[in-house]
């Protein structure tokens, strides 16, 4: 005999001991997998079991356990964990600080808790754990870029973007700008990646997060949106490991977008095969439609990720060496996210006041996208007469299947647009640290940094002759 246990509706709010509202708390049921986040006002929402207990749970605070007792309204209170207080803060240029001397919240996230949610990005990983931090990405493509907002929105016209800082170096986090290419083309049509998305999620041991004005203080303007501060992992005296890790992810569509199949293409009623709008007659009784062209065209999507690294080291000198093969497909056809990333980092501790620490890292990474705006997939998609199959898009001789006299009048077909009209990014980037420290006394320090963050893109977008904006006509055909 199956049991149905009631369930209810509890929200809430969470705030810290000063009443401030405390965003990006996991808020889980005990003993399942239902769990939900706190918004930036602290706010949540989440559906349990009438005698379920509570957990909420965030970096830095303590873990409070609650149990429902009929209450459908439960708001907590979270204290900052005192011993999160000892702990030694990464801050500008690479020099550590004890948290309890800082005037200002740092935040702290463990490099393993981002690594294990395996995305192919690390601020898709922090999304969620900071409090206040927001990733826009652009779309669900794999290598689409993303804006990581950590200060809101303060400039209209500037970026809003969190400054990375990777050893003590800052690293260019920007995105390329079609105007600013020789064909001067609409910054709209194609998508390319951050170059932040080039560092491996596993190379990094922990995320500091600056997102007040001490981020200003610290790096000037450049930090104006805030600050990411990433530690990356160096080697562990003792024996020589080595360590391999394997990943994948399966990805599907599970809400397809919508659309009408009661009025043909046209408009005012009139029918037109070529018309961009569905606002023609009527569809005929017992007329053949195919309303699984949309989920037709999608597909499902895969990913995998191998990790090797190897380590080990003395007392005086550490070494690590570490390699990444990332392969991701998307749910669009012919889209792909590949990167492969090689890392050494040596450390040396020539006595006790001097150290040396530095890294090369290079990374390749292989992005074949699709086009966006109003000629590309999805408004071509939507827009595809359901008259005809969207899977015949292509004769036996490779020529363009059409519905309309020529190419000028008719929208490309989604699968003729993503496999004929192709866009493909090849990138090759270079980060490069070397940090020297001397303790002068055991209340000074020297630190010197230097950094190299080096990254070409090779990249070409390719229309089809027999494409709607192609140069050619659709009487090319091939023989």
């Amino acid at each position: 005999y199956g049991v149905a246990l009631a369930q209810k509706i509890v929200t809430g709010k969470v705030t810290t001991t000063d009443g401030s509202a405390l965003g990006g708390v996991t808020v889980l049921e005990k003993g399942k997998n239902t769990q939900s986040i706190t918004t930036n006002s602290g706010m949540y929402k989440i559906t349990v079991q009438e005698n379920a207990t509570l957990i909420f749970r965030h970096v830095g605070y303590n873990q409070i356990e609650k149990a429902l007792m009929g209450q459908s309204v439960i708001n907590i209170s979270l204290s900052e964990n005192s011993s999160s207080l000892d702990e030694v803060v990464v801050t500008a240029c690479g020099v550590k600080r004890d948290r309890k001397t800082l005037g200002y919240s740092t935040p702290i996230v463990a490099g393993s808790d981002v690594s294990e949610t395996q995305r192919e990005s690390f601020f898709q990983g922090l999304q969620g754990r900071v409090p206040g931090l927001s990733v826009n990405s652009t779309s669900g493509m794999p290598g689409a870029s993303a804006q990581i907002v950590l200060r809101g929105f303060a400039s209209i016209s500037g970026d809003n973007n969190a400054l990375i800082v990777v050893d003590g170096v800052p690293i260019n986090n920007s995105t390329l700008n079609e105007n600013d290419l020789a064909s001067n083309g609409a910054n709209r049509d194609l998508d390319y990646s951050n170059r932040a998305m080039d560092i491996n999620p596993d190379d990094i041991e922990t995320y500091t997060i600056l997102k007040g004005p001490e981020a200003t203080a610290q790096f000037g303007s450049q930090g104006a949106g805030g600050a990411i501060l990433i530690t990356t992992k160096k080697g562990k005296a003792g024996k020589f490991t080595v360590n391999y890790s394997l990943s994948g992810r399966v990805e599907t569509v599970n809400k397809y977008p919508e659309r009408q199949y009661v009025y043909a293409q046209g408009t005012n009623g009139v029918y037109a095969a070529n018309s961009v709008y569905s606002m023609g007659p009527k569809y005929a009784e017992g007329v053949t439609l195919y309303k699984d062209n949309v989920n037709n065209f999608f597909r499902t999507g895969y990913n995998q990720k191998h990790n090797l690294s190897f380590e080990g080291g003395s007392e005086k000198v550490t070494y690590r060496w570490s390699n990444e093969y990332s392969n991701n497909t998307g749910i669009v056809p012919n889209t792909s996210y590949k990167r492969f990333s090689t890392r050494l980092n040596g450390t040396a501790k020539f006595n006790d006041k001097l150290e040396f620490n530095t890294s090369f890292n290079y990374i390749n990474s292989q992005n074949d996208k699709v086009r966006k705006g109003n000629t590309g997939y999805l408004i071509t998609l939507m827009r595809f007469n359901p008259l005809f199959d969207v899977r015949d898009w292509i004769d036996e001789k490779g020529n363009r299947v059409l519905h309309s006299t020529d190419i000028y009048n008719e929208l490309d077909n989604p699968f003729w647009d993503v496999y004929r009209n192709t866009a493909n990014d090849d990138v090759n980037s270079l980060l490069a640290t070397s940090n020297i420290t001397y303790r002068a006394t055991n209340w000074l320090s020297l630190n010197g940094i230097i950094g190299i963050d080096f990254a070409n893109t090779q990249g070409q977008s390719v229309y089809h002759p027999q494409s709607y904006s192609g140069s050619g006509s659709s009487t090319n055909v091939r023989n």
